[in-house]
């Protein structure tokens, strides 16, 4: 399931583009402020885990609008979330301010076909600790590996998720607690069972997708006007 949260800047400042740990904390900062008892199981790798974070986009045309989304397969997180992010609410980003307008819920339609980033993937080489992006040796098996490893970790199921083409865009540089990383952005054919594929897009690709990392949806959904 998809969260949609529309946002009005308030002040002159528009947010940083490196802005993915800043939204990670003030949204998970929110949610644990109206858990309702459920704050230490949220914290929790498994829930906090259970959902994930696109960037904020800005919409075109409109320079003091944009819009964010979160995804979750947690029914727990999800009552959270609608209930924390509520329209009127302040949204402070970094050194930015905005006022909450609106939430969109819906369940995406997915099927094997494309896909594209709202959020770079982050992927990392456990040995070395480097970033793996696009053009490090064997990035979209390792992507895949990376899919089917959640799947299982999560669904407790094998995961059979297939890469068959990754189309790079742009790799964006991110600082997390004040440590730089490089996550990729792209479009991807993948083919699947429904239900990971759904898993994937309401829980995120890759490491840290409750900060701003890893949200992918199908081609056609990742637009609001």
């Amino acid at each position: 399931m998809h969260v949609t949260v529309r946002l009005q800047r308030t002040g002159r400042k528009d947010a940083s583009y490196d802005h993915n740990f800043h939204l990670g904390s003030a949204v998970y900062t929110l949610l644990k402020d109206n858990a309702d008892g459920a704050a230490e199981a949220l914290h929790e790798s498994h829930y906090r885990s259970a959902y994930v974070l696109s960037e904020i986009h800005r919409v075109s045309g409109k320079p003091t609008e944009a819009w964010f989304r979160v995804g979750t397969a947690n029914e727990t997180v999800l009552r959270i979330v609608s209930k924390a992010l509520t329209p009127s609410l302040k949204l402070r980003v970094g050194g930015t301010e905005f006022m909450i307008t609106g939430l969109q819920i819906e369940e995406p339609v997915v099927r094997s076909g494309e896909f594209v980033t709202l959020s770079p993937i982050l992927l990392r080489n456990k040995e070395t600790g480097k970033s793996i992006v696009h053009d490090t040796p064997g990035y979209k098996e390792t992507l895949e590996a990376a899919m089917n490893t959640q799947i299982k970790n999560y669904m407790k199921v094998e995961g059979t998720v297939k890469v068959i083409h990754f189309e790079p865009q742009a790799v964006r540089k991110r600082t997390i607690k004040e440590r730089t990383v490089l996550a990729q952005k792209g479009r991807m054919l993948l083919d699947g069972e429904e239900e990971q594929l759904r898993f994937l897009v309401n829980h995120g690709i890759g490491l840290s997708p409750a900060l701003g990392f890893g949200m992918v949806v199908p081609t056609g959904g990742n637009n609001i006007d």
